[in-house]
């Protein structure tokens, strides 16, 4: 199960995303965000939407029918707040893959880093992730 320790650098290609309203007011809903009761307009997409954006890194093989994933922390900078209707490109980067050995047995700790830009290619966000990834 051990992780290549050399993906750390590691990068996915680019890929884009529409930020659509439809995608945004489904994931308000799921996630039962109090805006969507202020009967308000809503111009902008929560500051955890990236969640929704899924992109891979070649070679990171998380495989949840083999491997216990269990998501340890997510942390979102933004220079600004994602607009409904527009269009962003992320590329995902392994920043860090450790081995740690705990109680319970041995278990790989991979944090990756999500950068999104706009179409003028203007950084909008960074969402910094940790997983946890064990044997089943």
């Amino acid at each position: 199960m051990p992780i290549d320790s050399n993906l750390i650098g590691a990068s996915s290609p680019p890929q884009t995303f529409e930020v659509t309203r439809e995608g945004v007011l489904r994931f308000m809903e799921a996630t039962e965000d109090p805006a969507l009761q202020s009967g308000g307009a809503i111009e902008y997409a929560p500051p955890t939407f990236p969640t929704t954006f899924r992109t891979r890194v070649p070679g990171l093989e998380l495989d949840g029918s083999r491997m216990q994933l269990i998501h340890g922390e997510q942390q979102y900078t933004y220079t600004r707040k994602l607009r409904i209707g527009e269009k962003i490109t992320c590329v995902v980067r392994v920043a860090d893959i450790r081995e740690r050995t705990g109680k319970s047995g041995a278990m790989t700790i991979v944090v990756s880093e999500t950068t999104g830009t706009d179409e003028q290619q203007q950084p909008v966000f960074t969402g910094r992730s940790t997983s946890i990834v064990r044997e089943k």
